[in-house]
């Protein structure tokens, strides 16, 4: 069942059944980008009873190279044909075990224990079903940009299907602009049959307000050059040098000495490379067209073109910025909206401030 379905399914007149999904989440390759939605839906609607996760551990075979050194091996890696390509690689671990990380994505939207902030408060919940917590302590941290500014640790009692609310002392506000964070872990002192002392078996963290008037660094002496011809930008500082094609508005190349960076332009690009999710069973020779990638390719969006609609450049206080404006097409008609162009402008903005030397 698609999981957009659902909530209707569960909200139609006279149902009363739980629902239990069957394979709800298939961890081959670099997946579970969704599965926090579930869990969401999960807590939200009691009778939709959860699911399972295909599977536990890729069903790999150990092999070894030339050198001595082993890699995991699948279908066709043994000269078998036909064969299932990497079909048997669907784990939550790799063959030898080892966490994929997916793992922990999926610990992180199961863990037994929720919580909510509200001001300097911190509400626990404990989704337990009989057991009431006896090894438990919520360490809280306040770091700005990874840096501690202040710490502390409480211990948890919570009953079954209990609340535990932990009053903050007043949190401390950074003196320099930055990124803070407050984040909660609960650690169980001592080991268990199944976890080591130390072991953190849940965690949540909320970004906070900074201060808005602390004082920004001064800016360094060095002032980057702009330089403008009929074909680029070209800024430079100390040894470095940034071209712009006002053509294209990418960045064309970049230079640290005489010494070149790109090989490419820099260009934007709004498409994901595909998962095995998204690719299926499609293959080269065999194309399975309701694949999700498949459907991309048929949509156009393989075919998404940009056309330049501005390319300026602007001398600031301690930076220079290019800013480009493209508008978007599908082969080259405009996206589309309900059957109407949708007036797509997509606007990227280059800050290039003077701490880049």
């Amino acid at each position: 069942m698609p999981k957009w379905s659902i909530k209707k399914w569960l909200s139609l007149p006279g149902e009363t059944r739980p629902l239990i999904l069957c394979e709800y989440a298939h961890a081959m390759g670099n997946s579970l980008g969704g599965f926090a939605k579930y869990w969401q839906a999960f807590r939200q609607y009691p009778r939709l009873q959860g699911g399972f996760v295909w599977d536990w551990v890729d069903q790999s075979l150990i092999k070894y190279d030339e050198n001595g050194n082993p890699w995991s091996a699948y279908g066709g890696d043994f000269g078998d044909t036909p064969n299932d390509r990497q079909f048997c690689m669907n784990g939550l671990v790799f063959a030898d075990r080892t966490p994929h990380p997916a793992l922990t994505e999926a610990k992180h939207q199961q863990q037994f224990f929720q919580f909510r902030l509200s001001g300097q408060t911190i509400e626990v919940t404990s989704e337990y079903l009989f057991r009431h917590s006896d090894n438990e302590l919520l360490h809280w941290m306040v770091a700005l940009d990874g840096k501690p500014l202040a710490s502390g640790e409480v211990p948890l009692d919570v009953a079954p299907q209990g609340k535990q609310l932990i009053e903050l002392p007043e949190l401390p506000q950074p003196e320099s602009a930055g990124q803070l964070w407050l984040t909660v872990r609960v650690v169980q002192p001592n080991a268990t049959a199944w976890s080591e002392a130390g072991h953190i078996s849940a965690w949540q963290q909320w970004r906070l307000a900074a201060n808005l008037s602390v004082t920004l660094p001064s800016a360094p002496h060095a002032i980057p050059q702009l330089t403008t011809s009929e074909t680029d930008f070209c800024i430079e500082l100390d040894n470095k040098r940034w071209q712009f094609n006002r053509q294209s508005g990418f960045l064309s190349q970049m230079w640290i000495g005489d010494e070149k960076q790109l090989l490419t332009p820099l260009r934007d690009q709004f498409i994901r490379a595909p998962l095995d999710n998204d690719i299926g069973v499609s293959e080269a020779t065999r194309i399975d067209p309701n694949a999700w990638v498949e459907r991309w390719k048929a949509a156009g969006h393989y075919q998404a073109e940009a056309a330049l609609l501005q390319c300026t450049a602007d001398t600031l206080a301690d930076a220079v910025l290019i800013t480009t404006s493209t508008r978007g097409s599908i082969r080259g008609k405009p996206y589309l909206s309900a059957g109407k162009p949708t007036g797509l402008m997509v606007v990227v903005k280059w800050r290039l401030p003077l701490m880049l030397k």
